[in-house]
């Protein structure tokens, strides 16, 4: 994984020009031509409206690893929904957490369980953001999230979204060469694509952000803990929230290792996603099904 991080540092370097002066890349939309063909064809790609993929998560945290059931849902043109089932011990059920983007409108929300960790967004200095100031920064970043897993599985980017591709040269991804593909939009949008040279099938996004800040309580919630004992442990996480909060985030390199394709309705669909914050492993998702072009029940992605 280090050889990783060295490897993009190098290509990074190439970067000198603006997204302006790059606005139509030849070179970039032939290698995208490549890959979609390889895929399973343009025509079959442009035909995908929507998906819901199921499987399972492994999310490192430190020293721990908690893991469950993951559904994410995508209805085109702006349509996104992510469920993750959780169990992480101590707990009668489990603790589902849903992030959805419906258009202009998103929102994050937990049930079940019970509060074993916390996950916030902070404005400068930790100070608490308004409810709008929330939802914005909750639709940057799952919009952001959306098209990262739809130039991963059908290389384009929402419709909603103007992007211009960028060739940037060439690189090796774990000793094997690569065509590397910068994608450029609005509001800093910013992922590199590496495509295998030979087989021409996405390898790896790569992208930049803030270090996430996980908070998991000192001691996990005993069975028939009361309500109180609760919000001690509750208030110590989000004391430690707010202290670690009090600086600027740090900006880190943050990748997507793309393995394990299969064939799903004569196109190629990666089962195994490897999250990597900067040389380290973060998480793993490892699909069991994918299904093109559902039918999803009229109010999927409202909120309950």
């Amino acid at each position: 994984m280090k050889r990783l991080k060295a490897i993009f540092f190098i290509v990074g370097l190439f970067i000198g020009i603006t997204p302006a002066a790059l606005a139509d890349d030849p070179h970039a939309q032939e290698v995208l031509k490549q890959a979609r063909t390889a895929l399973g064809g343009d025509e079959r790609l442009q035909k995908v409206e929507s998906l819901n993929i199921t499987g399972q998560y492994r999310r490192m945290l430190g020293e721990r690893q908690l893991g469950g059931d993951r559904e994410v849902s995508i209805l085109l043109p702006n349509k996104y929904l992510v469920e993750d089932a959780l169990n992480p011990g101590g707990l009668s059920t489990a603790m589902i957490n849903t992030r959805v983007l419906n258009g202009d409108r998103a929102w994050s929300s937990s049930s079940g369980g019970g509060p074993g960790m916390i996950f916030r967004i902070g404005g400068p200095g930790g100070q608490q953001l308004s409810p709008e100031q929330m939802e914005a920064a909750f639709r940057k970043s799952y919009q952001a999230e959306f098209t990262r897993y739809l130039l991963a599985l059908v290389l384009s980017a929402p419709s909603s979204i103007p992007v211009e591709y960028t060739y940037v040269g060439e690189s090796d991804v774990d000793e094997t060469p690569a065509d590397v593909v910068d994608v450029i939009g609005p509001d800093k949008l910013w992922i590199r694509l590496f495509f295998d040279k030979k087989t021409h099938m996405p390898m790896l996004l790569s992208y930049r952000g803030p270090k996430p800040r996980i908070v998991t309580m000192t001691r996990p919630p005993e069975k028939g803990s009361k309500p109180e004992d609760m919000k001690k442990l509750r208030d110590e996480a989000e004391k430690k929230i707010s202290d670690d909060n009090a600086g600027k985030p740090e900006e880190v390199d943050f990748y997507i290792r793309l393995s394990d394709y299969k064939k799903v309705d004569g196109l190629m669909f990666p089962y195994k996603f490897t999250f990597l914050t900067e040389n380290e492993v973060s998480e793993e998702f490892e699909i069991s099904k994918y299904q093109v072009n559902p039918q999803f029940k009229a109010d999927k992605f409202e909120k309950h």
